[in-house]
């Protein structure tokens, strides 16, 4: 089957792209509603009307209880539904219940058979908490299913997923997406992460996520197993992941419990429904509370789904509008273990500059000491490090940021060469002034400033036998005024260098 992977946009390692599978297609970032093959308590066609365009489903179950009709009449007519279907080895079965008494050509010729449009190969996922000999066993026993899948079955319709495994042992992590790369899969999947999320270790996830990438080609899609937390949907975004796979909407639902863009409550503490939704405007608490359970379940599985996909289309808004690390911050304040996450994520910053657009519409917050390792900042000291003397002996710094020139008394044209002051970045060529980041800036009185011997030391460096701090403020200016819009203030200003969308 053919398959392919457009990017369109990127922010951090958040891509919004097209993922096209034959003749079908959806948009990334995507998540997979997980569906059970047998008792699925929403209609395929409902989700097909809520705008999902792939659905999620255990090739196992349906091996295990249908399996003739379900080669006969092929996946899309068995579960009605007409998009994107991918189906899961049995993996998560092997960690719950162990071995299922199948074998990898089992497995894949079934899926292929069925007419599944992605499929896992048989995998034996690492799982938390795992000894070092345990999760190379499970690595080498995935690794060894999945290029023998490839190399016998590589040639039907199905597109073949490459499970990464490894767990919290990095260096398995980065050999497993390494070996999976090289045997020639074009779509990966990092396993494992469940039981990482349960137990609120959003930090390794982190660590598990980025061991994969540095080894994974920009053009290969990574998929993230059971990834359905509204709130760390945009961390793992920001780091790449392109797709996801979740039943935690139905999971949730049936204990009674209600997903919001601020985290998960449970409904019998609930006054209000602080949402939108066609679930929530249509009743109230109380209104849930007295329905039998069955239909209650139904109802808060809807809610739920219709949250998980809010959340992936302010993702995709936020790359658009280059502020996904803002979106990842100010879901990290909701619980300390995911600001404990987004810090992480601050030490793989450089990582982060190649997808980073160099020019934004927006001016860029500097809200906390965290975001001084934004890659945009990064970015913009990897460039001044690479500036030298000028045309003269003298150099002047001011912290002005006014158009046009600073108030030096200059002599002969040439005789002094002129910085700005950036409280984070320190000097630059006053060239510079509209180039973004330099004045497109907004910074929060929280945040660490440099100091004025900081900057006058870094201007000597560059080989200046007078430097020269001339300024009507103090040279370590506290805030950073960003360009105003023509049509007024904003709390968030396109930048003066915008690029045209």
């Amino acid at each position: 089957m053919s398959f392919a992977f457009e990017v369109k946009e990127s922010d951090l390692l958040g891509r919004i792209g097209t993922l096209r599978v034959g003749g079908k297609s959806i948009e990334t970032p995507y998540l997979f509603p997980v569906i059970h093959p047998v008792s699925q308590i929403i209609p395929t066609g409902d989700l097909r009307s809520m705008g999902f365009a792939g659905l999620m489903t255990n090739s196992y179950i349906i091996y295990s209880r249908s399996r003739e009709r379900a080669l006969r009449e092929g996946i899309h007519k068995l579960l009605d539904f007409d998009g994107v279907f991918m189906t899961d080895s049995g993996g998560y079965q092997v960690l719950e219940y162990g071995d299922l008494g199948i074998g990898y050509r089992d497995v894949a010729a079934f899926q292929s058979g069925i007419g599944s449009d992605v499929a896992v190969t048989l995998d034996r996922p690492t799982g938390y908490p795992q000894e070092r000999p345990v999760a190379h066993d499970t690595v080498g026993y995935s690794l060894g299913n999945a290029l023998a899948t490839l190399k016998e079955f590589g040639e039907s319709r199905t597109v073949w997923v490459g499970p990464i495994q490894g767990g919290l042992y990095l260096d398995l992590v980065a050999k497993s997406a390494r070996s999976l790369v090289a045997g020639g899969f074009q779509f990966l999947a990092l396993g494992s992460p469940v039981q990482v999320m349960e137990n609120y270790m959003f930090a390794d996830l982190v660590r598990m996520v980025m061991a994969a990438k540095r080894v994974i080609p920009y053009a290969i899609p990574l998929h993230l197993f059971g990834a359905g937390h509204p709130l760390t949907m945009s961390l793992a975004v920001a780091l790449g992941c392109d797709t996801f796979d979740s039943a935690s909407y139905a999971i949730f639902a049936r204990t009674g419990r209600y997903m919001s863009r601020s985290g998960v409550m449970t409904l019998k503490t609930m006054k209000y429904l602080p949402c939108s939704c066609p679930v929530c405007t249509k009743t109230s608490v109380g209104g849930l509370l007295d329905l039998d359970h069955q239909e209650r379940t139904r109802r808060l599985s809807i809610h739920n789904l219709y949250v998980l996909r809010e959340e992936l289309e302010a993702c995709k808004e936020a790359i658009t509008e280059g502020r996904l690390w803002d979106l990842v911050e100010e879901r990290s304040m909701a619980h300390p273990r995911l600001r404990e996450a987004f810090l992480e994520m601050t030490k793989f910053s450089r990582d982060l500059i190649p997808g980073t657009p160099a020019l934004k519409e927006r001016g860029l917050f500097v809200r906390s000491a965290g975001d001084l390792m934004r890659p945009e900042l990064l970015a913009a000291q990897r460039r001044l490090s690479q500036v030298s003397r000028r045309d003269s002996s003298v150099a002047v710094i001011t912290s002005e940021m006014t158009a046009g020139e600073p108030r030096a008394k200059r002599g002969k044209k040439g005789a002094e060469d002129v910085y700005r002051n950036h409280p984070i970045l320190g000097p630059y060529p006053a060239e510079l002034q509209y180039l973004y980041p330099f004045s497109q800036t907004e910074i929060g009185d929280m945040v660490p400033l440099l100091t004025p011997s900081e900057s006058v030391r870094r201007i000597r460096k560059l080989g200046y036998r007078a430097v020269k701090a001339l300024s009507d403020e103090p040279l370590s200016k506290k805030r950073v005024r960003s360009k105003r819009n023509q049509r007024g203030a904003s709390p968030s200003p396109r930048s003066s260098s915008a690029r045209s969308r």
